[in-house]
C-alpha cells in the first residue's frame, strides 16, 4: 500500500548491503550519504507523497509523526540518528562515523582493524556503535512504522465499509 515509501526503504536496504562489503573509503562515504538520505527520505515520502493519496492515510501518518515528536525516547532512532545524521551529512557534508583503520585494544594489546571493517559513530547516542549496525536499526524501525501505518489504515477502511447484506 505504501508503495513509494517502501521503494525508498528498499533502496536504503540496498545501500546498507553495499556498505557491508565496501572496502574503499571514498565509495563507503558516497554510499553512506545515499543510505542516510534514503533513510530520511522515507519520512518525507510518507508526508509528501503517501499522505496525499488518501485522507485517512494522511491522518494516520500525521498522528504517527506526532507520536514520534511526543515520545522522542521511543523514537530515538529517528531523532538521534536518521534526522541528526541526515542534517550532518546533507547540510554540512560531515559524516558521523570514524573512517580509516581503527585501533582497538583487546587483552592489553592493540590491534589495527582494516579500513571499513569497523566504522563506529563518533558521537551522540550511538557513539562507538558501527554505523552500519545503526543504519540497519533505522531500517528495521522504518519497517515497523510502515507496517503499523498500513495495519491502522486497513482497520480504518474495514470499519468504514458498510456491512454487506447477504440474500438467502
Amino acid at each position: 500500500m505504501l508503495l513509494v515509501a517502501r521503494k525508498v526503504l528498499s533502496d536504503c536496504r540496498r545501500a546498507h548491503e553495499m556498505l557491508e562489503f565496501e572496502p574503499k573509503d571514498d565509495n563507503f562515504r558516497i554510499v553512506w550519504v545515499a543510505g542516510i538520505a534514503l533513510a530520511r527520505a522515507v519520512g518525507h515520502v510518507l508526508d509528501e507523497v503517501e499522505s496525499k493519496t488518501d485522507q485517512n492515510l494522511s491522518h494516520i501518518i500525521r498522528a504517527k509523526y506526532l507520536s514520534w515528536k511526543q515520545d522522542k525516547e521511543t523514537s530515538a532512532i529517528f531523532w538521534d540518528f536518521i534526522d541528526d545524521e541526515r542534517n550532518r551529512v546533507l547540510k554540512e557534508y560531515e559524516q558521523g562515523f570514524l573512517a580509516g583503520p581503527i585501533v582497538v585494544t583487546a587483552a592489553g594489546q592493540q590491534f589495527s582493524l582494516e579500513e571499513n571493517l569497523f566504522t563506529p559513530l563518533g558521537d551522540g547516542r550511538y557513539a562507538g556503535e558501527d554505523c552500519r549496525d545503526v543504519l540497519e536499526r533505522a531500517i528495521l524501525w522504518w519497517e515497523s512504522q510502515l507496517n503499523d501505518i498500513e495495519a491502522e489504515y486497513k482497520i480504518l477502511v474495514a470499519l468504514s465499509k458498510p456491512p454487506s447484506h447477504q440474500c438467502d
